[in-house]
């Protein structure tokens, strides 16, 4: 059996399918056992993978984009979050968009991930950063539910179930991510040892089908993962199965991918198209490996 660590950012419901192919076997059946590392942020997840601290990751690939059109090691070989299953959950006291002017944005990273998705979708409600509001690193989405229940953040992107929960505790919903993002891709470190991932990638490939047709039985495996009630579980596993969040075949849309780069461009994190622009998807995405 190989022993294969996974980094993952923290225990969240983009990452069911690899507590299926855990769970109900298919990644043993090829030989694989799967151990996760819990990081803490997405930045943290794609140092660890840099540095050689886990081989594969599951996280946000902006960090091995960034570091492929650098000329470094990294590389996007999948992809599992096409339209990030999000909202932005704020204070009770905040019922719009324009009443986080001036408030604190709760991100897992300044790089990558949430901070690009949040910006994008104030940006869409008119409000810029940094003129209009600031970004709070926070951690996770478990690090930013428990900013907004001490009030020291305004606002943050929620992943399911928490959003829901969010509601129910009594803070402001104000919606829902609406556009694709590739918020969570399987990231490695070249050389990658093909005799592992394709088996890997196979293995999650099988277990995203098998949660498809099997919501019920996944909600229970993530509610044993998660601590969180049966309830929120179901819900939360009902929304990921939703057409277009996960890639059927694990590539992520064109359109996913475009406004990652859009983001990083924007953001100064790899440089502006030129006349002949390097193309970093190119540089960063193989699929040779599925």
């Amino acid at each position: 059996m190989r022993e294969i660590t996974v980094g993952v950012v923290a225990p969240a419901y983009v990452n069911v399918p690899l507590w299926v192919a855990q769970e109900r076997g298919f990644l043993g059946r090829r030989g694989l056992a799967a151990t996760e590392r819990i990081c803490g942020t997405t930045h943290g997840v794609t140092n660890a993978l840099r540095n050689g601290e886990v081989d594969i990751a599951l996280t946000a690939p902006e960090g091995s984009i960034a570091d492929a059109e650098a000329g470094g090691p990294l590389r996007v070989v999948a992809g599992l979050t096409d339209r990030p299953p999000l909202s932005m959950i704020a204070l009770s006291r905040h019922h719009t968009f324009e009443d986080l002017r001036g408030g604190r944005i709760g991100t897992s990273s300044l790089t990558e991930g949430t901070r690009h998705v949040a910006e994008r979708m104030l940006a869409a409600h008119g409000l810029s950063y940094p003129a209009d509001y600031d970004f709070a690193l926070e951690g996770s989405h478990v690090e930013r539910w428990k900013a907004l229940q001490a009030g020291t953040i305004d606002a943050a992107l929620q992943m399911i179930p928490y959003d829901a929960m969010a509601v129910e505790a009594g803070f402001t919903d104000l919606g829902p991510v609406a556009e694709e993002f590739a918020l969570n891709a399987v990231c490695v470190r070249l050389p990658a040892e093909r005799a592992e991932l394709t088996p890997f990638l196979q293995a999650l490939a099988e277990a995203a089908e098998w949660f498809r047709g099997h919501i019920e039985e996944s909600a229970a495996i993530a509610a044993q993962r998660t601590s969180i009630e049966p309830r929120h579980a179901l819900r939360a596993c009902q929304a990921l199965a939703a057409d277009g969040v996960i890639p059927r075949d694990l590539r992520p849309s064109p359109g996913a991918l475009a406004a990652v780069t859009a983001a990083l461009r924007s953001s100064g994190l790899i440089p502006p198209e030129a006349p002949e622009p390097f193309d970093p998807i190119a540089a960063a995405v193989d699929y040779s490996y599925l």
